[in-house]
């Protein structure tokens, strides 16, 4: 995995006319390699929830412990199944994540249900051609409530949790989906009032009520549990659930929770989340404040990236489709700053050498990554709402002589939040020489790129004109006006395909020097445009920093 063709000395003192860059290489495709000798930041992971490690990528397996299995009579607890699976996870090279269930009628108590006589309920399925149906017990029920927190108070005794070999806990709650998420629908509010005593205030007490057990459980290493829902009210169905549900999110991250989400695989949710900090700016591109103490802190972030393959079309369309919506989400998980993948086989089957670069970048800030990008692109996620790129310590922006023009169709599966005319999205951005426009203008963050220093630049585009380009950037020990130097150039042949040209520049000084505060640009010197997709800024001299524990 070394892409270093060549070692240099560099003198990074003086205004001596540095030496001429290597001559960039071009290569068919996409290029995710890293430096050589990276490794997994420590607190990330792929996750499994399966009974085998099907990948070496795999670093972590949920632990699906159910209250049926822990407590087989009243006030009776058995963690032997829990602790034999933390070692087997072990012995495999994993770390475990656990997962207290007891909500679907499967992980609760035959003796609760018969003791107490709570209703089992049939869950109304998502779709009529989903491949489960599920039954809950209401864990709102008084009894099962006030069981279920003697359960978790004799967990925390354990002291499971603070293993450093535990990675996470989910703060489970109650969903339509798989029993033990954290939404409800109208249909499942109508239905549970009605069957089982449902009500708005019966419904927050008893979220909070298992929030603050998981809490006292995770004392002292709250940052490892999942809290499961996104800002604002968990159940939106009507003004009294709002009300009631509103600040369930905020009391848990307030408490040092950490949080995970279930829809990343659906490209386009979460550019707006005020728990992970992600908005969408006045020009259209989704920025991340990485202020926030859920990301600061390192906390866990963490989605499920696995529903690919045959068995998922129901939800998502034709499998031909799954690889452009797999690469997207998966570097929406790079986006959001997560550091923790559920993921399937069919995750891993999709795109081997992206699912690897995501294992060894996730997790990682602005402070320990060996690299920044920005993927450029447009999409649709709701009327009259566009969003530009996905952006990573590195953005693109529409300057004067660098103003882009979206390009690049790829129409696909129609997903829920679609604008009912628009399933499609713009895959690129182009120059515009026609109208003046011979640029792409980037800037890095000034917190990952904090000097001048030597750089690798990989930039993945379609070959679709005849036109020679390269790359303007500040050099700064050059004696030109404001340090600017280029590039050899590339020269495209209008062939229609996919490449990664890779430029290796000796100084990069990242000094604002361009229109609009820009650090480099791409140029496209003609006749024709240039189309990118993706631009890699890479510390060419990057080592590995040494993690403290978390």
């Amino acid at each position: 995995m070394n892409f270093w063709p060549f070692a240099a000395a560099l003198c990074l003192c003086g205004f001596a006319a540095p030496a001429a860059e290597p001559a960039p290489t071009v290569a068919p495709g996409w290029d995710w390699l890293l430096p050589e000798g990276i490794q997994p930041a420590p607190y990330s992971g792929f996750v499994t929830w399966g009974k085998g490690r099907f990948s070496d990528m795999i670093t972590v397996a949920g632990v699906m412990a159910t209250w049926k299995q822990m407590c087989p009579a009243p006030d009776t607890y058995d963690w032997t199944p829990v602790l034999q699976a933390i070692e087997k996870n072990k012995a495999a090279g994993m770390r475990s994540g656990i997962h207290l269930k007891g909500v679907e009628s499967g992980a609760v108590p035959d003796w609760i249900v018969r003791q107490y006589n709570v209703p089992v309920i049939p869950v109304q399925p998502l779709s009529a051609t989903q491949p489960w149906h599920i039954s809950i017990v209401p864990p709102w029920h008084p009894d099962v409530m006030r069981e279920y927190r003697k359960f978790l108070d004799a967990f925390a005794k354990t002291g499971i949790a603070r293993r450093e070999d535990v990675v996470y806990g989910y703060i489970h709650g109650i969903s339509p989906s798989r029993g033990e998420e954290l939404f409800l629908r109208k249909q499942d509010v109508a239905d549970w009032e009605a069957k089982a005593g449902l009500t708005p205030q019966g419904f927050a007490d008893c979220i909070k009520a298992r929030t603050d057990a998981m809490l006292a459980g995770f004392q002292g290493v709250e940052w490892k549990l999942a809290w499961m829902t996104d800002g604002g009210p968990v159940v939106n169905v009507n003004e009294a659930y709002k009300k009631a549900t509103a600040d369930l999110c905020d009391y848990a991250i307030s408490h040092g929770t950490g949080w995970r989400g279930g829809g990343v695989d659906f490209m386009h949710n979460l550019f707006e989340s005020s728990v992970l900090g992600a908005s969408i700016d006045k020009d259209g591109y989704c920025v991340i404040d990485e202020t926030l103490p859920l990301l600061a802190e390192r906390r866990f972030r963490g989605d499920e990236n696995e529903e690919y393959g045959k068995g998922w079309e129901w939800r998502f369309g034709p499998y031909e489709g799954h690889e452009y919506r797999h690469r997207i989400s998966t570097l929406r998980t790079l986006q959001l700053r997560q550091n923790f993948q559920m993921v399937s086989g069919e995750t891993l089957t999709l795109n081997p050498d992206l699912n690897r670069y995501a294992m060894l970048t996730q997790g990682r800030l602005w402070d320990d990554s060996p690299d920044a990008w920005a993927y450029l692109r447009e999409c649709v996620i709701k009327p009259n709402t566009t969003v530009k790129n996905l952006e990573r310590w590195l953005i693109q922006r529409d300057v004067d002589g660098s103003r882009s023009v979206a390009c690049e169709r790829v129409d696909r599966y129609k997903l829920g939040r679609d604008p009912d005319d628009h399933h499609f999205d713009m895959d690129a951005r182009r120059t515009d020489r026609k109208n003046g426009q011979d640029g792409l203008a980037f800037q890095l963050d000034s917190k990952f790129w904090t000097q001048p220093q030597a750089a690798i630049l990989k930039v993945t585009f379609t070959d679709r004109d005849p036109a020679r380009w390269h790359v303007a950037y500040t050099d700064a020990r050059s004696g030109g006006a404001k340090g600017e130097a280029k590039t050899a150039s590339v020269e495209n042949t209008g062939d229609g395909q996919r490449k990664t040209a890779t430029f290796e520049i000796a100084n990069l000084a990242a000094a604002r020097q361009f229109p609009g505060q820009m650090d480099f640009r791409l140029v496209s010197e003609g006749p024709g445009d240039l189309t990118v997709t993706m631009v890699r800024v890479i510390k060419k001299n990057w080592k590995e920093p040494e993690h403290k524990p978390r």
